[in-house]
């Protein structure tokens, strides 16, 4: 992403007139139409119960769907090279069968951009949802450890280091969300923090993540919840596992202390190096509600990621195994990426064409399970 110049471009928004309280409507928002009938009730506010994920008339929910890289760079640059924010986008995330789309706000676009300029983003993107049938959730994309305030190093030409931040601005941008989108049913969840991952003081990412680091984790979660339920008291948040978001073996012991938790995994072909499927997310998704926030293979660029697989689920392919494992744990999921340009890529181009093998099987597995309810 550091290679990427992205031209600015303005969002395709109807002028209002000054003083107006509406967020301006997409000038193409009429084209926005779903694929399939929307779901009852659309669009619920979302809680859980037990390790369940249910609207709030009880109907218990699976949504599948895919993962937007940073929603904001795409709207400000929308172009061929990155791809286009309209009516577009969200027409074929419904096409494929998407439920629902994580969409990702990085710091660095945050802070170089600003408020309004996310906040209108956003604006557009729950517009463009709620016409086609589809839930958002929100994703604060940075990568490191929070309670240290340490994180991963990616520099970009234009923005700077896209994941540092701090606890500070993480409550500023959650508080910002949560007044805006707080009662909005159509943003089911608030995921607080990509991938958290330890980082020694020296740099070096750490290989075992502890129970004390967990804690850490869980408290820091704690405070930032607090932050958003201020001022949303029953919006869903989002609990991202250690070791890049993979490892959520300590949350069923030692859970995030408030209602309405879910608990996000992000099982890539080389995640289970040191701990399996079973105990990282299946076992403890009998406890708690687990979703995969992101998952993902390159069989073209990196040829073995496709192969491995995880011998607790019994083996094969991974892309069989990974679905089959999310079918019989009954767990909803986000397919990462939905863009042709950053990896590994659900698409083939800026028309949103699917990539060959990942991007076809995705979508594919996407629309069996659309059909079959």
């Amino acid at each position: 992403m550091d290679a990427l110049r992205p031209g600015r471009r303005p969002l395709a928004m109807a002028m209002l007139a000054t003083g107006c309280t509406e967020a301006p409507r997409p000038a193409d928002l009429s084209q926005a139409r779903p694929a399939y009938p929307l779901p009852p009730g659309f669009p619920s506010p979302m809680v859980t119960r037990a390790n369940g994920i249910f609207t709030e008339g009880g109907r218990q929910q699976f949504l599948r769907g895919v993962a937007v890289p940073d929603i904001v760079w795409i709207a400000t640059a929308n172009d061929a090279q990155i791809g286009f924010f309209d009516h577009r986008l969200f027409n074929a995330a419904a096409a494929w069968g998407c439920d629902i789309l994580r969409l990702s706000i990085m710091p660095a676009l945050w802070r170089r951009l600003g408020e309004a300029h996310v906040l209108a983003t956003i604006d557009a993107c729950v517009a463009y949802a709620r016409r086609c049938g589809l839930y958002l959730s929100l994703n604060w994309h940075s990568i490191g450890f929070p309670p240290t305030e340490r994180y991963k190093v990616l520099e970009d030409i234009r923005y700077g280091n896209l994941f540092e931040t701090t606890t500070a601005e993480t409550h500023a941008f959650w508080r910002s969300m949560a007044t805006r989108y707080g009662q909005e049913p159509v943003v089911a969840f608030f995921e607080l923090f990509n991938e958290p991952q330890y980082i020694e003081p020296g740099g070096a990412l750490t290989t075992h993540h502890t129970e004390p680091m967990w804690v850490s984790w869980r408290n820091w979660c704690e405070t930032c919840t607090d932050e958003i339920r201020r001022l949303a008291p029953a919006k869903p948040v989002v609990v991202g596992g250690l070791q890049f978001g993979y490892d959520l073996s300590f949350a069923p012991d030692l859970p995030v202390r408030r209602p309405h938790v879910i608990y996000a995994t992000h099982p890539y072909p080389d995640s289970n190096w040191r701990i399996s499927w079973a105990d990282a997310f299946i076992t403890p998704g009998q406890r708690v509600p687990v979703i995969a926030s992101e998952f993902g293979w390159d069989e073209r660029n990196h040829p073995p990621s496709a192969l491995r697989a995880d011998g607790s689920t019994g083996g094969g392919r991974y892309q069989e195994a990974i679905l089959n494992a999310f079918d019989q744990s009954a767990m909803g999921w986000q397919a990462w990426c939905f863009s042709h340009l950053f990896t590994p890529a659900l698409l083939a181009n800026a028309q949103f064409e699917p990539s060959g093998d990942f991007g076809a099987y995705v979508r594919q597995a996407l629309q069996v399970r659309k059909r079959a309810g």
